[in-house]
């Protein structure tokens, strides 16, 4: 049974694996700023123009903190960032950059916005972390009772009618599958869930949803986040959410199968060779659940 949590995401510990980090560069020391919704830190575009990738993050320091904060660009939440309730006296705060996040850095600048809290510095760090391609939002989220990532609705401003949603989770995990996941866009709304245990493809590595029949602007439209909840279940470790990203388009599947002469290679996602010289039409028949590359093209086997 999908359990509903009243509440909305709060602020959780956090697991990052142990490696070296690195600041890449500083964007703002100086005087502590307190911050309230009036009064915003904001970086310039051009402190992100050179020198910033794909995977680096944006690491503030406080001095005092309480309540929300949200990073902001052009007057709406950066692409790939999420609620977060920051804990009485939190150090700091990180936000992993995805592609479309250091985009839109580079073109507006970054507004730092929030309840109330004072910030000490605002750097860029490096810490090693690999953001997958076509990841809408990557990092480290804890999972260990019912944790809710609110991963605000800008993360698909640049949706293309990928197929699949897919939840990515860390190797501390294990390989147990009956942890619970809902995906909505609101609690306590049967038509607000895209996804819950019954429809997502659960396995030991991550979680897929697929969004066919589900009008992605149209869900997003009167809300702010996506809400994809989670819970170990009895007896199961907690672990990390590391990455949300698309895959596969909602087109592929049917040019693939329409393609009755054509002769295709099929891959896993490791790119081994699975199937070589195939009719399109029966590339993945057969074939144990996942992703694969056919004739160039994702496509998940349920």
């Amino acid at each position: 049974m999908n359990k509903f949590l009243l509440a909305a995401a709060v602020a959780t510990a956090t697991l990052m694996p142990v490696s070296a980090q690195e600041t890449v560069k500083t964007l703002y020391s100086g005087e502590p700023v307190n911050v309230t919704w009036d009064n915003t830190l904001t970086i310039p575009a051009e402190d992100f123009a050179d020198g910033i990738s794909t995977g680096n993050y944006i690491y503030i320091t406080f001095e005092n903190t309480s309540d929300v904060i949200e990073v902001k660009a052009n007057g709406t939440w950066l692409p790939g960032s999420i609620k977060t309730t920051l804990s009485d006296n939190a150090s700091d705060f990180r936000l992993y950059l995805t592609d479309a996040g250091l985009n839109t850095a580079r073109q507006y600048g970054i507004e730092i916005c929030g309840a109330d809290f004072t910030v000490k510095e605002v750097s860029v760090m490096n810490d090693g972390f690999a953001m997958p391609d076509n990841a809408i939002w990557g990092g480290y989220f804890w999972v260990s009772d019912w944790n809710t990532l609110e991963l605000f609705k800008t993360a698909f401003d640049e949706y293309a009618d990928q197929r699949y949603l897919n939840i990515n989770f860390s190797a501390d995990k294990g390989d147990f599958t009956n942890y619970d996941i809902n995906v909505m866009t609101a609690f306590d709304n049967p038509a607000a869930l895209w996804a819950g245990n019954d429809k997502a493809d659960r396995n030991a590595s991550q979680a897929v949803i697929d969004l066919d029949g589900i009008n992605v602007a149209d869900a997003l439209a009167d809300v702010s986040a996506l809400f994809i909840q989670m819970n170990p279940g009895p007896g199961n470790a907690p672990f990390n959410i590391t990455s949300v990203t698309l895959s596969g388009t909602l087109s592929s599947i049917s040019s693939i199968i329409a393609a009755d002469n054509d002769l295709v290679n099929v891959y896993n996602m490791q790119g081994v060779a699975v199937r070589t010289a195939v009719n399109a039409a029966d590339a993945t028949v057969g074939l144990p659940a996942g992703l694969y590359i056919a004739g160039g093209k994702k496509v998940y086997v349920r």
